[in-house]
Formats: C-alpha cells, sequence, structure tokens
C-alpha cells in the first residue's frame, strides 16, 4: 500500500492507531454512503425525483377469494380487471421514464403470500418508505398484507439500500402513514395503519433524517365497511406537496388541527373536490419536482385548481388500479430525489 492510499483513511497518522475521536466525530453515516452502499439513497422532500421502484399488478388483486367478504378484504366488492390494471401501470412507467426517472423493478420471488395466506395489495411498492440514508420497513396493520415487509426488505437489500430500522414488536406503521411534504417536514398519520408505538419506533430515525413531524390523526371503523377506509389509512390519501408551502388537500379525511396547523405555518392549502377525490384519490398524486406532478386522469377540477396555482400537472389514467385500494403514489417507491425545498429554513 502507498503512502497516498494510507493518506486516504480519515485521521490516519505514521505509527498510530486509529484516530477514533475525531474520526467518529467528524465523519457522518451520509459522508461514506456513496464508497460503501454504491449510491446516495433518499427521496426526503419534493426535490427533482430521480429513481423510483415499481411492481407489475399480479392475479393475487383480483382474486375471487375477496368477493366472499368485500368488507373484510376492504373493497367496494368490484374487483379490478388485471389487463387494464397492468396497461395503465405500464403507462405510469412510461411516463416516468419520459420524464428521465430511473424506473426499477420489484418482482416477487415468488407469488406473495402474508403471514395467513393471500396478500391483497402486493402491488402497493411504496410499503418501502426511503428517507435520506435509506430505507424503513413497515409492519402492516392488516393480516393479509402483513408479511409483504419481507419482500421489501429482501428487494431493497438486493439493489444496495441500507435498511435504517424494521418496526417490530406490537409497532404498526406503514410507509403510506408519512407524507415527506418538504426535506425538512414530514406530516404523519395515527389511524388504522399507524399506531402510537410504531410512530414512536420510527420518530427518532425520522428526526435524525432531518424532519419535523406533525401528527395528524384520522378516524376509522370499527365493524363496518365504508367507502371512506382507504383514506383513513394513510396520510398520502389526502395530502398532496405541490411546493414549499402550498398542498393539495382533501379535508373530510383528516382531523381540522393539521389544516390550522399548515396554515399557521404558511401553507396555501387547494382542496380538492369531494366527487373527484372519491372517484380517483385525486390527492394520491406523485409530485415530481416543485409544481410539476403526476396525477390520476378523470379529476378535471382539481387539474384546472393545480394549473390556476401555477402547477404543471401531466395525467395518467389509473382509476383501473385505483380499484384495487391505492393509487399513484401508493404503487410507486420513492428512491432518490435531489435536494429540495425546506419549510423552517
Amino acid at each position: 500500500m502507498s503512502a497516498d492510499e494510507l493518506r486516504a483513511f480519515p485521521g490516519y497518522e505514521p505509527g498510530r492507531v486509529p484516530q477514533y475521536l475525531d474520526y467518529h466525530a467528524d465523519v457522518d453515516f451520509l459522508d461514506e454512503i456513496e464508497a460503501i452502499w454504491g449510491q446516495r439513497w433518499g427521496a426526503a422532500g419534493i426535490g427533482r425525483l430521480r429513481e423510483v421502484t415499481m411492481t407489475t399488478p399480479s392475479e393475487v388483486e383480483t382474486l375471487p377469494l375477496y368477493d366472499e367478504d368485500p368488507a373484510f378484504f376492504l373493497y367496494g366488492g368490484a374487483l379490478p380487471d388485471l389487463g387494464r390494471m397492468r396497461e395503465q401501470h405500464a403507462g405510469l412507467r412510461e411516463t416516468y421514464e419520459q420524464l428521465g426517472i430511473r424506473v426499477r423493478d420489484f418482482s416477487y420471488p415468488e407469488r406473495p403470500r402474508s403471514a395467513y395466506g393471500v396478500m391483497k395489495r402486493a402491488v402497493s411498492a411504496a410499503a418501502g418508505f426511503v428517507v435520506n440514508g435509506g430505507a424503513i420497513i413497515a409492519r402492516e396493520a392488516t393480516p393479509y398484507w402483513r408479511g409483504r415487509s419481507r419482500y421489501v426488505s429482501q428487494y431493497l437489500q438486493s439493489i444496495g439500500c441500507p435498511i435504517l430500522y424494521t418496526v417490530h414488536g406490537r409497532g404498526v406503521c406503514e410507509g403510506g402513514a408519512f407524507t415527506r411534504m418538504a426535506d425538512d417536514f414530514l406530516v404523519a398519520m395515527l389511524s388504522t395503519d399507524c399506531n402510537a408505538d410504531g410512530l414512536e419506533q420510527v420518530r427518532p430515525i425520522l428526526e435524525r433524517a432531518g424532519y419535523r413531524i406533525w401528527v395528524a390523526r384520522s378516524p376509522g371503523p370499527l365493524h363496518d365497511f365504508h367507502p371512506e377506509v382507504p383514506g383513513w389509512m394513510h396520510a398520502d390519501m389526502w395530502i398532496a406537496p405541490l411546493d414549499r408551502k402550498l398542498a393539495l388537500v382533501y379535508p373530510p379525511w383528516c382531523d381540522f388541527e393539521t389544516l390550522r396547523h399548515l396554515h399557521a405555518i404558511g401553507y396555501e392549502l387547494l382542496e380538492t373536490p369531494r366527487e373527484e377525490q372519491e372517484r380517483v384519490a385525486a390527492a394520491n398524486l406523485i409530485t415530481i419536482e416543485p409544481r410539476q406532478v403526476v396525477m390520476c386522469a378523470g379529476a378535471p377540477r382539481t387539474r384546472r385548481l393545480l394549473e390556476g396555482a401555477g402547477v404543471d400537472v401531466i395525467e395518467v389514467p389509473y382509476d383501473e388500479v385505483y380499484a384495487y385500494g391505492g393509487s399513484i403514489r401508493c404503487t410507486t417507491m420513492q428512491l432518490v430525489r435531489d435536494a429540495g425545498p425546506r419549510v423552517f429554513d
């Protein structure tokens, strides 16, 4: 080894042990992430989206079993057409690629299974939640989703993305429980799909990643099925960042104190109409960069509202995919973004 190679090591001094004090105090995990993990990982806020992963819809989204008890399987009783789902999903992928975004393939190594049998909503790639430095692995709320985290964890390891934390114990916490509003601000939601234990487990990871966290609280079902259930599960169903301190919201699916807080810190809030939110989940969109979004076609009033605020709207047909229970943001795992706006600077 040459002298130059030796000097490449931080704190190298000839004839001395490694200088741990300075090395440990001065060198952050992110300083070494590219050398160790091959690239920078993280999709903190709404800086330019660079890399995502998606998984093609499979027959597990359209099993006749679901018709035997639609309430238990949390859907309205009309199975989507798998061929149309795949066609629309491919269209979303093509849209990303045309925007210069790298799209990775997340393929299940087998027919996906939950802890108890079939796995519904296997197409929800957003089950992997990647913040600056790596991923947080969920513990799912619903019995026929539980186990998806194993596949997500194995996939992320296969592409070299660090796993920062895995929710465990009695914690429940899914990636959709969080909406990344900016590089330093995140909305979390306690709901059927995120309990207090789960949130407290991941809070230190999120704070270390640089976020201030606002906790919203949702209503939720007890015994009966309600069409609003998907919106009560995940924050990413009712709030979408558009730019620094500009967001699209659907107020009936969140608590008023959250709207009050967003207003207090300077947010301008645009409201998607009820019929469009219920039909195509208009707020469940992907922000490509500040004031540019990809959203489900079929929400003309929402589109005009966004365009009136200076937002470039790219529409893709996705209504058949939404019939499974999630939309564009649910089926897109965001892996890498550029640095973007901050709320509190």
